[in-house]
């Protein structure tokens, strides 16, 4: 394979198919890597770089090997996992987008990508790329199964897609789940999108892969784990290269973003919704968005209605939601087009708030002005921080309400509430660690986050689940 010509194609084929100017370098080199049939097992990138890019980089491989005549060896399917409803219907979008774009054959650019495509299919289908979505409500259209040859990309939720690989698919009779097993589990490449939050699936899946290379397996399936923030260092992960840190890069602006932390400490837990309020209100004269995030649905409630009796504008976004209800503030709710770069309704002036519980941290590329939350473990937190000045335009105030550690003898707590509040109690000492300006404010910019010890990081996390072992 030569380097230059693979770029040529990717370069030349990017901008038309996504409509961005150019990509980042990151994203060229995990091209390259797939162009060689070589597939890192983590992607661990911050928040605000781009890890959804990552289907137009397999896609384009996939293309560019077809058309090379030297054989295809990266997988035909790509399988896009992730635990929540709305991170499945944004991948979709992604996807859906792509295939638009090849449709349009005013696109001369993209002639070779579809000729190549077209070339793998065994059938005269439309559409060079089938999209599936499986998740529930959603009825499966087939159409990454009718042609096993054809390019395909799967989305779906972890119980849908993890049923069909373990030969159970939901709403399949006896004799299909087979076929749905060997779609899922062979010659597909796996994306796991916020891995973090589902170790014991991706536990799962690493060792399906595991064991299909001890065995030999042909066009056996690979697994990518895409996350900000690992549980586990893979000695094979694609990350940010040199040139997209270069000064006054766009991710040298998104790393270095500006987000201030104060730490507030309250002396008892029922405390936290009243003061999260309290310092969300200090920016009612601001005119920006602010974003605030609690942990549990009742302070969420408490909050909310605080906000309604002092007449804010405010809007919330919890798991509680009904499909049709989340599915509608995204598309067309004022307040949330405040926090969203693409909306086609037009956005609320003034001071705005959107209260959110964990439904919020991943996958919605939104981006308040500043932030207001109670604590969390490390994880959780570095996906909040991710959420305000996503993209390093502003100077974002954060601040974070937490209670005054306890030790763990004076508390009677059952053993998994004790270990969250460990990770509670190592984040706040992390946070506490971060540079300071003069008026006291951390730096909580995902590059001063990044530079804290790895392992210090990792025990913040929030304690994964039991996972039995193997017998």
């Amino acid at each position: 394979m030569s380097r230059l010509n693979s770029l040529d194609f990717f370069r030349t084929a990017y901008t038309p198919l996504t409509g961005y100017p150019a990509a980042f370098p990151w994203q060229e080199e995990l091209f390259l890597r797939f162009c060689t049939g070589e597939i890192p097992k983590s992607l661990n990138l911050p928040t605000g770089c781009g890890k959804t890019s990552a289907m137009v980089a397999w896609l384009l491989a996939l293309a560019y090997q077809a058309q090379a005549g030297a054989g295809v060896s990266l997988p035909r399917r790509l399988v896009w996992v992730v635990n929540r409803r709305v991170v499945v219907d944004q991948a979709t979008r992604e996807a859906e987008g792509l295939r638009e774009r090849l449709r349009e054959e005013g696109r001369t650019e993209l002639d070779a990508v579809r000729s190549a495509l077209r070339a793998l299919s065994a059938t005269d289908a439309d559409d060079v790329i089938g999209i599936s979505t499986l998740r529930g409500q959603f009825a499966d259209n087939a159409e990454w199964r009718d042609d096993p040859s054809r390019a395909a990309v799967v989305v779906g939720t972890v119980d849908m897609i993890g049923s069909r690989l373990l030969f159970s698919g939901y709403g399949r009779g006896f004799k299909s789940r087979p076929l749905h097993a060997g779609f899922i589990g062979q010659d597909a490449l796996l994306i796991h999108d916020e891995a973090h939050l589902e170790p014991a699936f991706q536990e799962l899946v690493a060792a399906v892969e595991a064991e299909q290379e001890r065995c030999g397996e042909f066009r056996r399936l690979r697994v990518m784990a895409l996350t900000a923030t690992s549980r586990n260092g893979h000695g094979d992960e694609h990350t940010l290269t040199g040139r997209d840190l270069e000064p006054e890069s766009e991710i040298w602006k998104r790393v270095r973003a500006k987000k201030w932390i104060a730490l507030h400490l309250v002396e008892d837990e029922k405390a936290i919704a009243e003061e999260v309020f309290q310092r969300a209100v200090e920016y009612r004269e601001s005119g920006e968005a602010v974003l605030i995030f609690l942990r549990t649905i009742k302070d969420v409630s408490t909050v909310v209605e605080k906000l309604r009796k002092e007449s804010l504008k405010f809007q919330r976004l919890t798991g509680t939601l009904r499909g049709y209800e989340r599915d509608q503030l995204a598309k067309a709710d004022p307040i949330f087009a405040r926090f969203m770069r693409k909306m086609t309704v037009e956005p609320e002036s003034g001071t705005v708030y959107l209260v959110c519980t964990a439904a919020g941290e991943v996958g919605v590329d939104m981006s308040a002005d500043h932030l207001v939350c109670d604590l969390t473990p490390f994880d959780s937190l570095a996906q909040r921080l991710g959420r305000v000045n996503r993209f390093g335009d502003g100077d974002a105030r954060v601040d974070v309400v937490c209670c005054a550690p306890a030790s763990d003898q004076a508390t009677k707590k059952k053993s998994a509430q004790l270990r969250f509040e460990q990770a509670c109690r190592r984040t706040l000492e992390l946070l506490q660690d971060l540079p300071q300006r003069a008026d006291g404010r951390h730096d909580g910019s995902p590059a001063a986050l990044g530079e804290l010890p790895l392992a210090k990081r990792q025990a913040a996390f929030t304690p994964p689940p039991t996972i039995l072992a193997d017998r």
